[in-house]
């Protein structure tokens, strides 16, 4: 099994961040006065290894917290490499907690028969909705895409899932709803991979058109999801993705995600008055686009002591 070149930085960011005696709303303020503004969420998603600093942007931040927390130049730069490629070249139909492992994701994908780009179908509109309610145990995602083949045959698309450390290690439910199937299924439990392959109804001839829709339920608190993200190989006419909170709990340090080929950028984004997040874009892709957020302190984001 292959394994993660950059593990190291999250634990070694994590215990700089606990010798400190910071909090990490302090180290944000601080990184904000020095002009090297990071939000709340993404110094949690750093340090609890969800995610990576990618981009010129992003690494001025890690040397700037190598200043403030007391560490060597280059000791947590050197744990993260160079600026990381941009975009994917293959999807990630969805995220929750911590992001897939590069190479389960791929492993995943290969054994559900797609082991390039050109062996699913080109997602024109995606509209995705997650509803995190925090009265429940249970986290849905709903789908609904409309796409165009390829090729002449039967219309397939991935639908995969690598659960972060946090995260029950329970399978995701994947429930068509409208207009597809399921085919062939991957269950590592031992890996916290699981996905599906959603086979569309019917038969189509190359550049049709297509729209279906299915949901995926996922084992987990609300407050171990702090992302839904949707990752496209080609361009996408449209992307939109919503997450609607449901039940007392609301989340702090609201984030929009975005990279592509040129760069990543990240900027806070606001609850509307349905309590939703909403971000949408045209002629997306390639890359990543999603949203992204905390807990508070009630749920040991911004104090490190009470982190899991």
């Amino acid at each position: 099994m292959a394994t993660d070149e950059h593990e190291g930085f999250g634990p070694e960011l994590r215990a700089a961040i606990k010798r400190s005696g910071l909090t990490l709303t302090e180290i944000s303020q601080r990184l904000r006065a020095r002009h090297r503004p990071v939000s709340v969420a993404t110094l949690s998603n750093w340090q609890s290894g969800r995610s990576l600093p990618g981009g010129e942007q992003s690494l001025g931040v890690v040397a700037a917290l190598e200043e403030l927390l007391g560490r060597p130049p280059d000791s947590l730069a050197d744990l993260v490499g160079g600026p990381r490629l941009q975009g994917r070249s293959v999807p990630e139909v969805s995220f929750i907690g911590r992001p897939t492992s590069r190479e389960v994701f791929q492993e995943a994908l290969e054994e559900l028969g797609f082991a390039s780009a050109q062996e699913y179908a080109h997602e024109r509109v995606v509209h995705q909705l997650a509803i995190i309610d925090s009265t429940q145990s249970v986290q849905c995602f709903e789908h609904r895409m409309t796409v165009r083949a390829l090729e002449s045959g039967i219309c397939r698309l991935p639908a995969v899932h690598v659960l972060g450390p946090n995260e029950p290690n329970i399978a995701p439910r994947y429930i068509p709803t409208d207009g597809c199937a399921i085919g062939r299924r991957v269950a590592w439990p031992r890996r916290r991979a699981y996905g599906v392959e959603l086979l569309l109804d019917g038969r189509l001839d190359a550049g049709q058109v297509a729209t279906f829709s299915y949901r995926v339920e996922m084992h987990a608190s609300a407050t171990d999801v702090t992302g839904s993200m949707y990752s496209v190989p080609r361009p996408a006419n449209d992307v939109l993705l919503e997450v609607e909170f449901r039940g007392p709990r609301r989340p702090v340090d609201c984030e929009r995600y975005r990279r592509t080929e040129s760069g990543e950028t990240v900027s806070a984004v606001r609850l509307d008055h349905r309590d939703r997040l909403q971000i949408s874009e045209s002629r997306f892709g390639p890359g990543t686009f999603g949203l992204r957020w905390s807990w508070g302190t009630d749920d040991g984001f911004d104090e490190v002591d009470d982190l899991p």
